[in-house]
């Protein structure tokens, strides 16, 4: 186990300390390049006309020439111009490079793009070129505007809303087109490209099952593929942004709702029975794209407390990703157990969704206080035992976590590993400066409900994202020999 604590202050993850408890794995224990490997850019693929603006569900995989050269807004080497990939999937870091100013001229960079529910969301920097009047992104930092530093995504995670809106409008959107935009005293450059939730050739289909509501995202090629279960955290909508971009590395991954508006889920997270769950990943391992071998979880929020829970409870879980979850099972904030198990509520520590304490408003997470004031007995009893999970334990968290204290709870199952020899790998990749909304990465990042700075938060995102797909490939590497190259 590597116990790694990051702050804003520094982007290299530093290690607390290193305790290895792998009788099954080593250190040395690489990865499939099938599931792991980052897919080819989409601006490089051949596969895929960058100028095609038709929707990518059941997309072509037919060889279409791609004429490079229009990666960049029209100009000669004196025009203004905006070089950038027409499409690229939205975990994907991009290369932008604005071409053509004067040398060592300022450059106004302003971007927006609208989420699904029509709110446009907005970033704004000032460079100064270089001495042969271009300003990459990727090297250079603005002089001032909506982030500091030289940041090559910074143009998207420091966006703003034009009103009022969450963020998470933005997580679950196919596509999203980011329209770009160079400034100088004379000149000015357009370009628009899109960001992209799942690789071309990625398929989604709704669930077709009286017993569970979700959706399944396909990759390409024949399988059997590695399975994953993506859970939402108790906002409720369902996690197709993991889920699309798993299957974008060859992973059949079902974005599953366990409560809700639909039939036969619970109206609202209260008492949701484990054996949704059992009924899910058979369906899931009965699918013949899938493999009959075990499944991961990959979770957030209470998502991520519900992973931890299945991975100790369920055969066929293979691997168990938490993003700031909960080794404790927790109540739901009006008074019942969030689960059950054979009818009765899983144990669980007692909070409600205020704080407790005036003065704890700002400066305590919600939960604290009732993990503080609960008597041993009953924290030993709703703690999850997560040493019983067959496969690679991965938990990501926030230091700066308002909405509960993700650091201390996923700690809490760190810890039990460590006490108990976990015969797996495990992992808990914490962050000082982050909050609780660490997502794959990228997206906007400047909602201060969720708490931490937008630097820290996109910091957080890009580095726990590759170790999490690491974790499902090595949890379920025996499953990948039906992936296709």
């Amino acid at each position: 186990m590597t116990e790694n604590t990051t702050s804003d202050d520094a982007a290299d993850v530093s290690t607390a300390d290193t305790c290895t408890n792998d009788s099954r794995m080593n250190d040395d224990t690489e990865p499939s390049s099938d599931v792991l490997a980052d897919p080819e850019p989409l601006a490089d693929r051949e596969d895929i006309d960058v100028h095609d603006n038709a929707p990518i569900d059941g997309a072509s995989t037919d060889r279409v020439p791609v004429d490079t050269d229009t990666r960049s807004s029209t100009g000669t080497d004196d025009t203004l111009a905006i070089d950038a990939p027409d499409n690229s999937l939205r975990d994907e870091s991009i290369t932008i490079r604005i071409t053509g100013a004067a040398p060592n001229e300022p450059v106004e960079f302003d971007t927006s793009m609208e989420d699904p529910r029509g709110v446009e969301w907005q970033s704004s920097a000032i460079f100064t070129a270089d001495a042969n009047g271009v300003v990459d992104l990727g090297t250079r930092a603005p002089e001032s505007g909506s982030y500091e530093g030289t940041e090559p995504m910074g143009w998207l995670w420091s966006m703003t809303a034009t009103e009022d809106a969450s963020v998470t409008g933005l997580r679950n959107a196919e596509r999203s087109t980011v329209e770009l935009t160079a400034t100088t005293t004379e000149q000015r450059a357009e370009r628009t490209i899109t960001r992209r939730l799942s690789a071309p050739g990625v398929d989604r289909r709704p669930v077709e099952s009286d017993r569970l509501v979700g959706t399944l995202f396909e990759p390409t090629g024949a399988g059997p593929h590695p399975g994953v279960i993506a859970l939402h955290g108790s906002g409720g909508d369902p996690a197709e942004d993991v889920a699309g971009l798993l299957a974008s590395r060859g992973y059949a991954a079902l974005a599953l709702r366990y409560f809700g508006d639909a039939e036969p889920i619970p109206d609202e997270l209260a008492r949701v029975p484990l054996s949704y769950f059992e009924t899910a990943t058979t369906w899931l391992q009965s699918q013949e794209i899938v493999s009959d071998e075990r499944i991961g979880v990959f979770g957030m929020s209470r998502g991520g407390e519900l992973a931890l829970l299945l991975g100790s409870r369920l055969d066929r879980i293979g691997a168990v990703v938490s993003y700031v979850g909960s080794g404790v099972a927790y109540n739901t904030p009006h008074g019942p157990s969030a689960w059950a198990e054979d009818g009765d509520p899983v144990s669980h520590v007692s909070a409600t969704d205020t704080h407790e304490r005036p003065e704890d408003v700002g400066t305590t997470p919600l939960l604290t206080r009732a993990l503080e004031t609960a008597d041993g007995a009953t924290i030993r009893e709703a703690t999850i035992p997560v040493e019983e999970t067959d496969g690679p334990i991965l938990l990501v968290s926030g230091g700066n976590d308002p909405v509960w204290p993700s650091r201390d709870l996923s700690q809490i199952a760190v810890e039990r590993l460590r006490a108990r020899d976990f015969a797996y790998e495990f992992d808990h990749l914490t962050y000082d400066d982050a909050g609780h909304y660490i997502t794959p990465p990228y997206l906007p990042k400047t909602d201060p409900i969720f708490g931490g700075t937008p630097a820290a938060m996109a910091r957080a995102d890009e580095d726990a994202w590759p170790t999490a797909l690491e974790y499902l490939s090595k949890g379920l590497e025996s499953n990948e020999k039906g992936i296709d190259d």
